[in-house]
């Protein structure tokens, strides 16, 4: 259960506390510092008077041992195991002391106000990234869960060309084809969608959608041509993050982008399952896939065969 669901007050203090947390924290140092260095003075006074002799560099060891031990590490281990039950007592207690320290605690405040603020991060990607891993370790959250968190943070460095189809593999239908024609070429299409084409695979002029042809074969229409049944379809370039290929997806609410390279020649395609594989660090395979692989076709292997083409095509 929430605190703010059992103690209202004491929530609404930690919150006060988190929004300034100088506050409290200034107030815990200047006890932490009057109360070590008035202690130190006053235990070493008392001692030189009742053992003068070499009674200051004794005291001033067991004094230290002390205070190591009975307020530094003591008191932040009993605080680090049982922090759940401190959270009401110690929200008081920070309070009383705030209140307390008053007159210490507001000209610092005000001399630390006059000073510039130092622009900072809350959190890093790296230390984000390392919580996760510490999660992970923990139990807190799963293995998979961790992948996923670890490659959204890496999306902005992964390029599209690094998980683009290569236009070598890339299965596309030219403008001039009807619907009886990309059916005679293509009777099982493997593909839900796919680029519509002008001269050349470089002039990619729209996206033709599976299920259209489909339905205008269903109903007989089989001269319809390809260009008459295609959609809009956008474009991004290789050297693109797989971060900005999602946003460009996303903001269309398309399932399937070009890939161009610096001069505007097309060089694959990235597909929103693509970018789905990247985050979740698995590959999806549907049902055509499975049935390639049923035949002897790993997908691993496609996709390898997919880019040592390409690779050969921009050797030549």
């Amino acid at each position: 259960m929430a605190l703010e669901d059992t103690h209202t007050k004491i929530s609404e203090l930690w919150i006060s506390y988190k929004d300034d947390p100088e506050r409290p924290l200034t107030a815990i140092l200047t006890l932490n510092t009057t109360a070590h260095t008035v202690g130190a003075l006053g235990v070493g006074y008392e001692v030189q008077k009742v053992y003068p002799e070499y009674s200051v560099a004794v005291a001033s060891a067991i004094l230290t041992i002390a205070i190591l031990l009975l307020s530094e590490i003591l008191p932040k281990t009993i605080g680090a195991l049982y922090w759940r039950r401190l959270t009401v007592p110690s929200a008081t207690v920070l309070r009383i002391l705030i209140i307390a320290l008053w007159p210490i605690v507001r000209p610092i405040e005000i001399l630390r106000s006059l000073l510039p603020a130092a622009q900072s991060e809350t959190m890093t990607r790296t230390e984000l990234a390392v919580l996760a891993d510490i999660a992970e370790e923990t139990h807190v959250i799963d293995e998979d869960e961790e992948t996923v968190i670890q490659n959204l943070l890496r999306l902005r460095e992964i390029m599209v060309s690094d998980v683009m189809t290569p236009r070598v593999v890339m299965t596309t239908v030219s403008q001039q084809e009807s619907v009886s024609d990309v059916l005679e070429r293509m009777p099982i299409m493997i593909y839900g969608r796919m680029p519509l084409i002008g001269e050349s695979i470089d002039d990619v002029r729209g996206m033709v959608l599976r299920n259209e042809i489909l339905r205008r074969a269903a109903v007989d229409d089989h001269s319809s041509s390809m260009e008459s049944i295609s959609r809009q379809v956008f474009h991004c370039r290789h050297d693109d993050s797989v971060d900005k290929a999602l946003d460009v997806l996303l903001e269309n609410k398309v399932q399937l982008l070009i890939v161009n390279d610096d001069f505007g020649g097309t060089v694959g395609l990235i597909t929103m399952e693509d970018v789905i594989e990247t985050l979740l660090g698995v590959e999806i395979v549907d049902e055509s896939d499975q049935e390639a692989i049923d035949n002897g076709f790993h997908h691993e292997d496609m996709r390898a065969l997919a880019k040592q083409r390409y690779e050969d095509s921009e050797s030549e």
